[in-house]
């Protein structure tokens, strides 16, 4: 009888013992899921006409060759977005689910992005006011002295400014 109520003690012990493994297994587990989904965000970003396509290896020559073509374009195309006109370089489009300028002619994405969010932020690059709740922003390596010349053209172009007028 005292060898049960030992044996039952040592078990009640173990298993309550066990809800940490319980816990610091679910934070693994969901530490995994995050990592699976960002991995799965880098690889769809690294698409052709994605905005990381320049980090993917085999289009990075390519994607360059693409900026410095568009570079030389004329900032002229109106596309919708976000319920408003934007113009953006001729002879590029919008991808719709990233919002990066493609190039037309070879497909390939670059990484200027325009989003859609309803407030504006202090630490905003360049945004333009739809409505008196939603915002379109515009981002971009401003340190890649190319993607820059284009950005600078599209903020001209669409009269973005750098603060939440």
């Amino acid at each position: 009888m005292m060898l049960k109520r030992v044996i039952m003690v040592i078990m009640l012990g173990l298993i309550f013992s066990s809800c940490d493994f319980i816990h610091y297994g679910k934070i693994a587990i969901q530490d995994n899921v995050r990592r699976i989904e960002m991995e799965r965000e880098r690889k769809e970003a690294r698409k052709k006409d994605a905005y990381a396509a320049a980090g993917n290896p085999e289009y990075e020559a390519r994607v360059e060759l693409a900026i410095q073509d568009i570079m030389k374009r004329p900032v002229n195309k109106r596309v919708e977005f976000g319920g408003t006109t934007l113009l953006i370089p001729e002879n590029t489009r919008l991808n719709p689910k990233h919002g990066n300028i493609v190039d037309e002619k070879t497909g390939y994405g670059i990484a200027i992005l325009f989003k859609m969010d309803n407030g504006c932020s202090p630490e905003v690059f360049y945004t333009k006011k739809v409505k008196s709740n939603l915002y379109i922003y515009l981002y971009y390596n401003n340190e890649d002295k190319d993607l820059n010349v284009i950005g600078q053209k599209i903020i001209k172009a669409n009269s973005l400014t750098n603060t939440c007028k």
